[in-house]
């Protein structure tokens, strides 16, 4: 394959029923739209396609005539509705070999693990000859690279790269990653690079707003804000032509630290809990948490993040008065006279919880999740909560909107972020 076939665009196949069927989690075009984009290769489309041979076939031609690259996840294992390899091959014009690095590969995997290999993965060893071959190392269908002839009326010589992967993400990110990105990287000469600006407690519209001049004048580096529950970012990518060009994403970096000040928890990819991790493991401090409405989802989050166990000690699902009452020590009178969800009682529960479970900080959660009240008359949404350590303990009240996951999540997040400004 030449290294004068420069690849500038691409399109993502993902091939699986099972991900048209919502079975299963795509993750896997995410993670490749974003390597591309760091390569400095413009990803147009991203599509999933089922396990069809002749639907298959079509969409790689589609995607090859449009494109410099396509890149295909899935349908490499060793069943019958495995095709991807078979119908890749088909729209290049090439026959299937047996390929005995693969092969020897795919018989030592069933060796290491004293089992007999089946037959019928030896499919899995069946590839164009002249490819490029992945060998992966995390399970047993190797991947290919081979070019496609795409001709079209503007392009009569067009050809396209079809890189063929591994569906499981445990094998396709690490062949991605030690395999097939060294080569792209020779057949880019520009790069990308890309920094996140993480917000929590401002609306998207509320910080686009605060930057709509940079973004109206943006050219290079561009300005994107995105948004998800309870949060806000912004992605600025440089485009890089030369090792020795200038930053210019610091610039606007600085620019968003004095429009935005603490609404910015991170400056980079770390999440909201993660950053409340290491601000905690930094300082050799403990946390816990008394949840009410969250019944749990506070501590379930934060467990997510490796290490968790050296900060997290411990949590207290209080959905009842009498727990909050007997584990916690809130008072028959706050939950008689301002009820269980108030100010009072989110104080109380923190300062319980802190002292129950021994920890530097605890932070507690209570509020009406929905989708009715219960017979009080205090709107759904309405949460408290507080935190409270050596220092005192504080309080805050939100009223969210939405259903009764996102009131619960948003709930947790801005616990989250209760801790992180207590800190920084």
């Amino acid at each position: 394959m030449s290294k004068s076939h420069t690849i500038r665009t691409a399109e993502i196949i993902c091939v699986g029923t099972e991900l048209l069927m919502g079975q299963v989690i795509n993750s896997n075009a995410n993670f490749l739209a974003s390597e591309l984009v760091s390569l400095g290769i413009s990803s147009y489309r991203q599509i999933t396609i089922g396990d069809n041979m002749q639907r298959l076939r079509e969409q790689i031609l589609a995607s090859a005539k449009r494109s410099d690259l396509v890149v295909i996840t899935g349908g490499l294992g060793p069943t019958s509705d495995d095709i991807t390899m078979e119908a890749a091959a088909e729209v290049a014009g090439k026959q299937l070999e047996l390929h005995d690095p693969s092969y020897e590969h795919i018989k030592q995997y069933y060796r290491r693990i004293c089992r007999n290999m089946p037959q019928n993965n030896i499919k899995q060893a069946m590839i164009p000859p002249e490819s490029i071959v992945f060998i992966n190392k995390n399970g047993t269908a190797p991947g290919a690279m081979f070019l496609c002839n795409a001709s079209t009326e503007d392009d009569p010589v067009h050809q396209s790269y079809l890189v063929l992967l591994p569906g499981p993400p445990s094998e396709m990110r690490p062949m991605f990653l030690e395999q097939v990105r060294p080569f792209l990287e020779k057949h880019n000469s520009a790069r990308f690079r890309t920094e996140f600006v993480r917000l929590y407690g401002i609306g998207e519209s509320a910080a686009e707003e605060r930057v709509k001049d940079l973004i109206d004048a943006q050219t290079n580096p561009t300005i994107a804000p995105y948004a998800s529950e309870g949060e806000c970012l912004f992605r600025i990518t440089q485009r890089i032509e030369s090792e020795n060009e200038a930053d210019l994403i610091s610039p606007i970096v600085d620019t968003f630290k004095e429009r935005f000040g603490d609404y910015i928890y991170e400056i980079g990819g770390r999440s909201l809990k993660e950053v409340v991790f290491d601000l905690l493991f930094e300082r050799k401090m403990t946390l816990s948490f008394a949840e009410s409405c969250t019944a749990g989802m506070a501590s379930s989050e934060f467990v997510d993040v490796p290490g968790s166990s050296k900060v997290l000690m411990g949590s207290i699902v209080a959905y009842d008065n009498n727990v909050k009452e007997q584990l916690l020590g809130v008072t028959a009178d706050v939950l008689t006279d301002m009820g269980s969800v108030s100010r009072e009682c989110a104080e109380q529960m923190a300062e319980g919880c802190r002292k129950l479970l021994n920890t530097d900080i605890a932070v507690s959660i209570t509020g009406i999740a929905g989708p009715t009240a219960y017979g009080t008359n205090k709107p759904v949404g309405l949460v408290y909560l507080a935190i409270s350590d050596k220092n005192g303990t504080e309080v805050s009240e939100i009223n969210l909107s939405g259903n009764r996951m996102r009131v619960r999540r948003v709930s947790v997040l801005h616990a989250f972020n209760m801790i992180r400004k207590r800190l920084q």
